[in-house]
């Protein structure tokens, strides 16, 4: 099949003529621009809604720029507000930070030199220094003794008052914290060891001296504090001579802060008729925070005044001031050592056993017979 039978056959199909002609032409032209010319319904409605549009737009524009900040619309007019001062920024340390800072390197069992630079640091002037010999267990050690200054601020003159420095000494501000240390070593070549350290400062009244101490043997390792340290003693004759006696210290002297350092006490009213009893104000008992050794000879603390020892570690009683430990049981709960083979003492185990934290008693097996019961129990019986 040639190319012209293919063409006529699709003319026959779809018809030899042309499917639109002249007319129909016209006809449709003549069609499209009757339809332009009718009125559409919708435009008045799209010309009322632009003419809205831009009379808001307009109002709107005007309403803002009527109230607009002169100073916001005219950048050569603004005015500049003086600003607020900025308040001064104290970079000096407080006296708590820097008693807090020393406290946190003496109680980490620093060496000499870290004390030296922390002194440096912070200031400090050292005032005074001994140096001395002794005896303990049967070695030989030697102690150094060292005093320091912390001045209220670096244009104090240096500091050439009394020692210890008196609470007027901090009123007038020519102290600020004084510190003293205790290091020790056995041998010349041996690096020295801090033992004791007490910083004292004025408290937040003004009114009273802070005395904080440490010592290395302390338990629980933590400083003690005692606030009014300046304040005298005022005790009956008795207990004032012998604290005098055991810090080696004029009775008419001691101090509240003296009270702080008493490691041991006895009391011994045998040349006295009866039984001597020791009633005193509560406030010393609590400031003898460091006294752990206690004996009485003929004398008796009622429990009530001794349970203010915090750290009480041993009790001895001598003579006719027991019949059973209900008068002190109180003050004995932290005790591990008890000495009361010498005393009046009739009481029985059970009593005995109220004491929670004894290790050691010494106490006649006459009069406790069935002390095995003590020793089933953990404690150590000796006689």
């Amino acid at each position: 099949m040639d190319h012209q039978r293919i063409k006529e056959a699709v003319n026959r199909k779809i018809s030899e003529h042309p499917l639109f002609n002249d007319e129909d032409r016209k006809r449709f032209y003549e069609s499209r621009r009757r339809k332009s010319l009718h009125w559409s319904p919708i435009f008045p409605k799209i010309m009322t809604a632009f003419l809205i549009f831009f009379l808001l737009t307009g109002s709107l524009y005007m309403y803002q720029d009527r109230f607009k900040d002169p100073a916001t619309s005219h950048p050569d007019r603004i005015m500049e507000e003086p600003s607020a001062p900025i308040p001064e920024i104290d970079k000096e340390k407080t006296t708590i930070d820097k008693i807090e800072q020393i406290k946190s390197l003496v109680s980490d069992h620093p060496s000499k030199s870290k004390v030296d630079k922390l002194v440096e640091q912070l200031q400090g002037v050292e005032v005074q220094y001994n140096t001395s010999t002794e005896e303990e267990d049967g070695r030989t050690y030697e102690s150094r003794d060292i005093s320091y200054i912390f001045p209220v601020s670096t244009d104090s003159s240096l500091y050439d008052g009394p020692l210890p420095p008196e609470i007027d000494n901090f009123q007038n501000e020519e102290v600020e914290i004084a510190m003293d240390i205790e290091w020790v070593r056995e041998n010349p070549d041996d690096s020295y060891i801090l033992r004791n350290a007490s910083l004292t400062y004025l408290s937040e009244s003004g009114e009273e001296l802070v005395e904080e101490m440490f010592t290395i043997t302390a338990h629980p390792f933590e400083f003690r504090k005692v606030i009014g340290a300046n304040e005298p003693v005022v005790m009956d004759d008795l207990v004032l001579q012998s604290i005098g006696r055991s810090l080696d210290k004029d009775p008419n002297s001691i101090t509240k802060g003296d009270l702080l350092r008493l490691k041991n006490l006895t009391i011994n009213a045998s040349h006295l008729s009866g039984i001597y009893e020791v009633e005193e104000d509560r406030e010393y008992f609590k400031a003898m925070q460091s006294l752990e050794v206690l004996k009485l000879n003929q004398a008796i603390i009622p429990g009530d005044l001794l349970k203010e020892v915090p750290y009480l570690d041993q009790a001895t009683f001598i003579g006719p001031t027991l019949d059973d430990l209900s008068r002190v049981q109180e003050g004995l709960q932290t005790i591990t050592y008890l000495n009361i083979i010498n005393s009046s003492f009739r009481g029985n185990v059970e009593d005995i056993l109220q004491l929670e934290s004894l290790n050691i008693v010494r106490v006649d097996p006459a009069v406790v017979p069935n002390y095995e019961e003590l020793q089933f129990e953990g404690i150590d019986v000796r006689w």
